[in-house]
């Protein structure tokens, strides 16, 4: 529709266009119905005469830009904006327009001036070009592994996001704080300390939480560092330029900041805090890595190979998951190459830490992509060393000329690598599918308390000046960084879904857990970090407030504290008729099955059979109960309660449901326990009950021995 003369100049002078640009809108008219014909180019020809008779005018000069940008050609958008700028160098959509050319140009890093720039100048007028900004840079940050700067681009991409995207943006968020695979120190929001100074210095903190607010963190952290001039001692102060660092993704400055602040802080969880995120980041930006590489052969015949390879007695293969669109060129097989020959014995009595096989490498085949002439190919991955060198040996030995190492590949590929200090939590081990889930669960506690108690223990830190935390134990000096490298390993713990017993691991060496937050009504509990989450005083919270943690900790999932929240919810009738409480008891089952308290998730699987069915119906709500507890119940097969809980699977599932008879066959077989359908026959051709049809209403002993015809609604 074209503009009225007393309409606002789309020019962004804030005229009238009869006053403005008046002269130029039935030329740009033209060019933006060409733009909505799907005719870009002849409206960017058009464009380009009306710049040579108006070189400055930004109505014309920013639709230019808008084009080159659609079409890709982001340096030419950028060099008509930089002219534009000159001129006009607080015109706010050529700013933002900027921002998005140089980004799409010349990358992130050299786009970000001018992106913090659009955040601050462009976020009132355009939130959502602002907000595509924000969540772009939260996607780049993220695969950087820039995590806690990645969450924070999103959280301002969700404030300035049109309504249409909001729920979008929302559920990324939340995807974020539930990953488990991102230490939960990071996770979560982090909010400023309050800075205490003199009423010019309060102009400078308020200066820079402003910019702080509005996405540009470089330059609040700037302002802060100044400060510091003046208040080097103020533990707040260098706080601040930690965060303010971090969400501008520097970590390793982030880091120092932290470290400093950790060394003034009179606050000792606080201080913890600081010195946790701190050594986060040293761990994860570290150049005392170890490589992990790759070597690349070229596969003669896969069929050939495969056939020698599953003879090998350290070549342990394992499924592989079929192509998808997700992943259109998947492995045709995989392999682990073992340190010694793959577990067979049927004793496992005999499988101990010490006798199970480790793990040295992995082989991955892929088949020729399409219509390709390269051959098949293999690669062979694990941590540079001996082990990977040995495992190539093997290969090469066990493959009876199937490969051929790539000529240009004589030394393996760089593809990853793990900081240093993280090899004393690496597992090796492989286990034999067939171990008992009992064995399973007791070799993995073993495992847990020898890295916990030697490994971990009596590996030198960094952190520690070089120490290793049982030496650090005797400095008071260290106390801060000794109880913050706990917190980063009870943050691996949870990742590997291992509830540290954190309180013990502390007490041994005299410390203790965080003190509890002082909490009232007013306390904003969304604000609260995830480690100021988990000092909440559970007991003192009103109803409101539980729920509120409850929910939040179903997302961040800590499985000890989630444990704890969820207790005290089914304990206070107000709660549990708020909470998700399928969900949460669900939750609860999951986490003393994980944990191996199995008498007590057999409770929670009773309790939740007494409560309301929710949105389920109640055949289809006992059911899930039923099968949970049938896999806890398999894993002790000698169980007394087991076969009556057969049997109700037999008499009364079967007959209504009798395609789950081959699904619970499979599960009984993998336990070992014989089918109770094997002296039994319940169902006759075609899967329905013998001399009549099926009334899914009607009891199992009548379903299956009488002859009543059942008609819907009968």
């Amino acid at each position: 529709m074209p503009l009225a003369p007393y309409d606002p100049c789309p020019c962004g002078s804030g005229k009238k266009l009869k006053f403005c640009c008046q002269s130029i809108a039935d030329e740009m008219d033209r060019a933006l119905r060409l733009m909505d014909g799907n005719q870009p180019r002849i409206a960017l020809q058009q464009l380009e005469v009306l710049a040579r008779k108006h070189p400055t005018n930004t109505w014309v000069g920013t639709t230019r830009a808008l084009i080159l940008i659609e079409l890709g050609e982001a340096s030419a958008a950028r060099d008509v904006l930089r002219v534009l700028l000159e001129t006009n160098p607080d015109h706010e959509f050529s700013i933002v327009l900027m921002a998005a050319a140089m980004m799409q140009a010349e990358g992130v890093d050299a786009a970000k001036k001018a992106i913090h720039r659009a955040f601050q100048r462009g976020a009132k007028k355009f939130p959502s070009m602002v907000s595509g900004l924000a969540a772009t840079m939260a996607a780049i940050l993220g695969q950087r592994q820039r995590l806690i700067a990645a969450r924070e681009h999103l959280a301002l991409a969700l404030r300035l996001s049109p309504e249409e995207r909001r729920q979008e943006l929302f559920v990324q968020l939340l995807e974020f704080d539930g990953d488990n695979g991102v230490p939960y120190p990071i996770r979560g929001s982090h909010a400023l300390p309050a800075i205490s100074g003199t009423e010019e210095q309060q102009k400078e903190i308020k200066k820079a939480q402003k910019y702080a607010a509005v996405g540009c963190w470089s330059t609040s952290a700037d302002l802060f560092l100044a400060l510091t001039k003046t208040l080097p001692e103020s533990a707040e102060l260098w706080h601040s330029v930690g965060l303010c660092r971090a969400w501008d993704g520097e970590e390793l400055t982030a880091a120092e900041a932290l470290h400093r602040a950790a060394q003034l802080y009179g606050d000792f969880p606080t201080a913890v805090e600081c010195e946790t995120l701190a050594q986060l980041f040293d761990r994860y930006n570290s150049t005392d890595v170890v490589d992990i590489c790759t070597y690349e052969a070229k596969v003669e015949s896969i069929g050939r190979l495969l056939t020698v390879l599953d003879e090998q007695p350290r070549f342990l293969r394992f499924p592989v998951p079929k192509s998808s669109e997700s992943e259109p060129n998947a492995p045709v097989a995989a392999y682990q190459i073992l340190d010694r020959p793959k577990w067979t014995g049927t004793d496992f009595s005999q499988l101990t830490l010490d006798s199970m096989p480790k793990f040295q490498a992995h082989i991955s085949i892929y088949d020729a992509i399409g219509d390709s002439q390269d051959p098949p190919s293999l690669y062979l991955t694990g941590d540079r060393g001996a082990d990977l060198e040995d495992a190539r040996a093997q290969l090469e030995s066990a493959s009876q000329g199937q490969i051929q190492w790539k000529a240009d590949k004589a030394q393996p590929e760089v593809t990853g690598a793990v900081p240093a200090e993280s090899q004393p939590l690496r597992w090796r081990w492989s286990l034999p599918e067939q171990t008992p889930i009992r064995l399973n669960r007791e070799l993995k506690q073993q495992q847990w308390e020898r890295i916990l108690n030697d490994g971990w223990l009596n590996a030198t830190q960094k952190c520690l000046g070089g120490q290793s935390p049982a030496q650090a134990a005797t400095d008071p000096h260290h106390k801060v960084a000794l109880e913050a490298a706990y917190y980063v390993l009870d943050a691996h713990c949870q990742q590997q879904s291992y509830d540290l017993d954190l309180k013990g691991a502390l007490g041994r060496f005299g410390l203790e857990p965080l003190a509890p937050l002082e909490v009232h009504e007013s306390t904003p509990l969304s604000m609260l970090s995830v480690m100021q989450m988990h000092r909440l005083p559970i007991d003192q919270l009103s109803d409101v407030q539980l729920i509120s943690v409850v929910n939040r900790a179903l997302l961040t999932r800590h499985e000890g504290f989630l444990y704890r929240v969820l207790k005290a919810a089914f304990e206070r009738p107000g709660c549990e008729n708020e909470i998700d409480l399928p969900r949460s008891l669900r939750a609860i089952v999951e986490l003393c099955a994980t944990q191996g308290r199995r008498d007590e998730a057999l409770h929670w699987i009773e309790v939740a059979r007494s409560k309301p069915t929710g949105s389920k119906s109640q055949f289809e709500y006992q059911w899930n109960w039923d099968m949970t507890e049938l896999a806890l119940r398999l894993e002790e097969p000698n169980d007394p309660a087991l076969k009556p809980l057969l049997d109700r699977f037999v008499h009364f599932y079967s007959p209504k449901v009798p395609q789950m008879r081959g699904y619970i066959e499979n599960m009984l077989a993998q336990f070992g326990v014989p089918s109770p359908w094997d002296s039994i026959s319940l169902v006759g051709a075609g899967g329905v009950p013998a001399g009549g049809l099926w009334n899914p209403d009607a009891p199992a002993a009548a379903a299956a021995g009488q002859s009543k015809l059942w008609l819907p609604g009968q």
